[in-house]
C-alpha cells in the first residue's frame, strides 16, 4: 500500500512538473537573440540593396554623361560637314536629332533602372521588418501567436505591393513623353 502511494505521488508530483514547463511561455533570451540576429541580417540586406543602388544611379551619370558627349561630337562633327546648320531661335531643327534621342534613351534607362534599384531596396526592407516582426511574434502563444503572425504577413504584403505600386508608376512615368 505504501508503495502504491508512493508511486502515486510520485506520478503526480512528475505530471505536476511537466504541466508547469507546458505552461512557461517563450525562452525571452532566446526570442531577444532571434530578433537582435534578424535585426542585423535586415540591416546587412538594406545595405547591400542600398550599395547596388548607389551603383546603379553612379553608372547611370557615367551613361548619362557619355551619351552627352557622343551627341555634341557627332553634332559637332555633323556641323563641320555641312550636314547640318548650328541652330537657334531664329533657326529651330526641323526635327529631334538622332543625339539628342540617344540621351532621351540614355536617360529613360537609367530612370528605369533607378527605379528598378529602388524597388529592391523597398522589398529589403520589407523583408527585413517582416522577419523581424516574426521574430518578436515567437514571444506569443497559442492564438496570439497565430494573429501576430498573421498581422506580420499583411504588413508585409502591404509594403510589397506599395513597393511594386511604386516601381510600376515610376517605370509609367519614364514613358510618357515628356514636354520640355
Amino acid at each position: 500500500m505504501k508503495r502504491r502511494y508512493m508511486a502515486i505521488l510520485i506520478t503526480a508530483f512528475t505530471a505536476t512538473l511537466a504541466l508547469q514547463g507546458c505552461q512557461q511561455g517563450p525562452d525571452r533570451a532566446k526570442i531577444q537573440a532571434d530578433i537582435t540576429k534578424a535585426q542585423a541580417d535586415g540591416q546587412k540586406v538594406i545595405a547591400d540593396a542600398q550599395a547596388n543602388m548607389d551603383k546603379v544611379i553612379a553608372q547611370n551619370t557615367k551613361d548619362l554623361v557619355h551619351a552627352k558627349v557622343d551627341a555634341r561630337t557627332d553634332a559637332n562633327a555633323a556641323v563641320a560637314d555641312g550636314k547640318s546648320a548650328p541652330t537657334s531661335a531664329d533657326n529651330p531643327p526641323a526635327t529631334v536629332p538622332p543625339a539628342s534621342e540617344a540621351v532621351a534613351k540614355a536617360r529613360m534607362e537609367a530612370n528605369d533602372k533607378s527605379a528598378d534599384a529602388q524597388y529592391e531596396v523597398d522589398k529589403a526592407k520589407g523583408n527585413a521588418d517582416y522577419n523581424v516582426a516574426l521574430a518578436r511574434c515567437e514571444a506569443q502563444t497559442g492564438d496570439a501567436l497565430n494573429a501576430c503572425k498573421e498581422s506580420a504577413k499583411a504588413k508585409y504584403d502591404a509594403a510589397m505591393v506599395e513597393a511594386k505600386n511604386r516601381n510600376d508608376a515610376a517605370h509609367k512615368a519614364n514613358q510618357a513623353p515628356s514636354n520640355g
